[in-house]
């Protein structure tokens, strides 16, 4: 629809150029009903446009990883109001939780700006593909760029979302979903290469490295793996200058009390050393709710402090677990290699205790990361019925598309999903 595809033109100028400080304000912005083709079309705006989706992107994967931490068992609710509704796993579609404004301390907004990012780096993509070398001289950067991020867009919406659905398409599942994720970062490889940007080069392995081990793909998610250089990590960026920058893990844990961290991560060992890869404290108080005793996660001191989105780590895990024994034992032993206090080598020649201990690492190395709701999917792990104050909860183990995305999209037909 024209006047639908200027609005979303509007969306991304207003973004770009910064009339929208932050994606709580974004939706508060007056819109004008046109744009005129020229503005997106100057290739003086390019760097913008990818710097848009990346902020978008960064906005939503804060809240992805609350809302994943609440859902799973890394996080449990220490207030009461719709935060419980995540820990509760209630948070359905009607609720308006998916498409809430940032910047709100009881409320997660994972939806609307993700969605925005990815509509933002496809478009983005697009748009700078026309362009020539000459207008734009860093084009090969930036559409590398802009595919890597559509792509990790599409891997949350894949992993996280019981269902997706793109530019009013139909509701697709999320093997579906997944697959976009990885044209993407095939994509993003041809450019990156072309360009020889080697850290989006690990970004775009990694990335695809991930998809596949999702997918079971597993000799293919090694051989991406692989790539990775060491020491390589990329982080989603953070900081005090807006409510849209913060560090939400940060925010709704230690500074507004609503979420504290689950008994199943505190006070991890490895043969009695402390694993500094969870690291959390005793507040000695309770939360926002007077009644849950609230523990802080330390991974993120700061409202500035980053959230790691792909890194050479995660990538000696996917090896670990797609090829396992000896190998998985010496990528589980050079990653504990890094760690201060050491931990404790790891030795086994039993399968079965090789597989179970590279999910423990998982849980540990990439706690509070976005991955866990992923995890327990793939790996069939339970999810609690009863929560730790003794309510029932509900049986939604994936998150729902908004009932905004379902009214609006005519293509979606088919009932509401609440599990993969």
């Amino acid at each position: 629809m024209i006047e639908e595809r200027t609005v979303r033109g509007a969306l991304l100028v207003a973004l770009t150029l910064g009339v929208a400080t932050g994606c709580d304000q974004l939706l508060d912005v007056e819109l004008p009903t046109r744009v005129p083709e020229s503005v997106l079309a100057d290739p003086a705006l390019a760097p913008m446009l990818v710097q848009g989706a990346v902020a978008d992107f960064e906005c939503a994967f804060a809240h992805y990883v609350v809302a994943i931490g609440l859902v799973t068992d890394e996080l449990y609710s220490a207030t009461t109001g719709t935060v419980n509704g995540w820990d509760l796993r209630q948070a359905f579609e009607s609720g308006g939780s998916l498409g809430c404004v940032p910047g709100d301390p009881v409320n997660l907004a994972v939806y609307v700006p993700l969605a925005t990012a990815r509509f933002q780096a496809d478009d983005a993509f697009k748009r700078i593909e026309r362009f020539s070398e000459i207008q734009v001289p860093e084009r090969a950067t930036l559409l590398a760029t802009a595919a890597a991020y559509a792509g990790y867009s599409y891997v949350l919406f894949g992993e996280g979302f019981c269902e997706a659905a793109f530019d009013e398409g139909p509701a697709l599942e999320w093997r579906e979903v997944l697959a976009l994720a990885e044209e993407r970062f095939a994509t993003a490889l041809e450019w990156a290469q072309r360009a020889g940007a080697d850290s989006i080069v690990d970004l775009a392995h990694a990335g695809r490295a991930r998809v596949r081990l999702s997918l079971g793909r597993l000799a293919e998610a090694a051989e991406d793996a692989r790539v990775v250089r060491q020491g390589f990590v990329k982080h989603a960026t953070y900081s005090s200058a807006s409510p849209r920058r913060k560090n939400r893990v940060y925010e709704f844990n230690q500074f507004e009390r609503v979420v504290s961290v689950d008994p199943r991560f505190r006070n991890l060992t490895v043969e009695g050393v402390a694993d500094s890869r969870v690291s959390v404290t005793n507040a000695q108080r309770t939360g926002r709710d007077g009644l849950t005793p609230l523990w802080l996660q330390m991974k993120y001191p700061t409202e500035s402090s980053p959230i790691v989105m792909a890194s050479w780590d995660e990538a000696q895990l996917i090896i670990a677990e797609a090829e396992g024994g000896q190998v998985a034992v010496n990528r589980i032993n050079a990653l504990r290699a890094q760690t201060t206090p050491l931990l404790p080598v790891f030795a086994s020649n039993d399968p079965d205790s090789i597989d179970t201990q590279v999910r423990v690492e998982r849980q540990r190395e990439l706690f509070l990361e976005g991955h866990r709701l992923n995890d327990m999917l793939r790996f069939g792990s339970d999810f609690d019925t009863i929560n730790h104050k003794g309510v029932q909860m509900g049986s939604m183990t994936c998150l729902q598309l908004p009932s905004v995305e379902r009214d609006n999209n005519p293509n979606i037909r088919r009932a509401a999903r609440t599990t993969r």
